[in-house]
């Protein structure tokens, strides 16, 4: 049998004012199989499965887990587990149209072995502070539309929440109270009204911001996803499906790929690139350390070295995977570190890139 049973309900988080989130167990996975085999061939079934939510995770690019790389993955996968568990369930299972009962393989790989072979299939790597994304969620349902948020959740709601969690990225609900229900509409949502969606976001001070709209007329579903970022750009997706998790699940996917990439890079021989980075108001030790240690924490850094101390400015030489953007992208999720450009007539303007600490991560 090689099926994936998932009795999984999350609530969608809410929200006040969030920015960028490290997300947890980008490496580990939680299967559940009803138990109908040998515990060995349970075991080689939930790493194959296990592979495949870890992949998909740490590349944020689903539709990249094809087939032949999937069942490639799959076959070194037992050699990629760091450590398992095995533990009963209290439930059963559904299995061949009755209950039996089913067991949790919870699986975390080593994070090298993951990493090594996304590289070497030229895949990205997206590290774990990933943007915060306010999700306004319009469905229509045989002509009635609604908004769907922690103060009004819905099923479609959680679909996409427990899917856009599984590919790693953390999405949140607006309160849909009183200040919201005064912003916005339904209608304003459904068509996508930038500058309403936008007015309406400001107060929870996300990275981000999409708006998902699933229609299920008669039988017929359709979906479209927006996604608005800071930089000022917006990305729009038109989905169709045979059910409203196919549109869920797509939409996640779209979603997770406009940010890996924008922040994850290929990491080979060819992408590597180096860039010095100043940062004033470094005014101790430790605080030089924490600066260190977060730039080398950053997704596309390979590796930081200490050039030069003067005053309370610490110049470091970063090697980046991939162009500098992204660099730049990750950087403004944390408020830490906050640009200050160089004044042009500077000598070093054009060679080396001016933080100011900011004192908060």
């Amino acid at each position: 049998m090689n099926s994936r049973i998932f009795l999984l309900l999350i609530s969608v988080f809410t929200v006040s004012t969030v920015h960028a989130v490290s997300v947890k167990g980008l490496y580990s996975a939680e299967i559940n199989l009803p138990v109908v085999q040998s515990e060995a061939n349970m075991l080689q079934e939930a790493f194959g499965l296990a592979v495949e939510d870890v992949l998909i995770k740490v590349s944020g690019d689903r539709e990249a887990i094809d087939e032949s790389l999937l069942e490639e993955a799959q076959k070194q996968a037992s050699t990629w587990v760091a450590q398992h568990s095995i533990a009963s369930l209290n439930e059963l299972l559904p299995s061949d149209g009755g209950l039996v009962p089913g067991k949790q393989i919870k699986v975390t790989f080593y994070q090298a072995s993951i990493d090594n072979f996304l590289s070497q299939n030229n895949l990205p790597v997206w590290g774990d502070n990933r943007p915060s994304v306010l999700v306004w969620l319009a469905s229509e349902n045989n002509g009635i539309r609604k908004l769907s948020g922690s103060g009004a959740p819905s099923n479609v709601l959680n679909q996409f929440a427990v899917s856009a969690n599984m590919a790693g990225v953390p999405i949140y609900a607006p309160l849909l109270d009183e200040v919201d229900n005064n912003n916005i509409t339904a209608a304003e949502v459904w068509g996508f009204f930038e500058d309403s969606i936008e007015r309406a976001s400001q107060r929870y001070q996300t990275d981000a911001v999409a708006a998902l709209r699933v229609s299920d007329f008669s039988g017929y579903v359709s979906g479209n996803l927006m996604v608005l970022l800071k930089s000022g750009e917006t990305e729009r997706f038109s989905i169709n499906g045979e059910s409203l998790d196919d549109i869920v699940q797509k939409a996640s996917s779209h979603l997770a790929k406009v940010f890996s990439s924008r922040y994850a890079s290929v990491r080979n021989s060819a992408s590597a690139s180096k860039l010095d980075v100043r940062v004033a108001g470094v005014t101790s030790y430790d605080i030089m350390k924490k600066t260190q240690n977060y730039l080398e924490s950053i997704g596309v850094v390979r590796g930081v070295n200490l050039i030069q101390v003067n005053g309370d400015a610490v110049e470091f030489s970063v090697e980046i995977d991939g162009d500098k953007q992204k660099f730049f992208n990750s950087v403004s999720l944390s408020s830490l570190l906050i640009s200050k450009p160089l004044n042009a007539l500077d000598p070093d303007a054009n060679k080396i890139v001016s933080y100011q600490y900011g004192g908060f991560n």
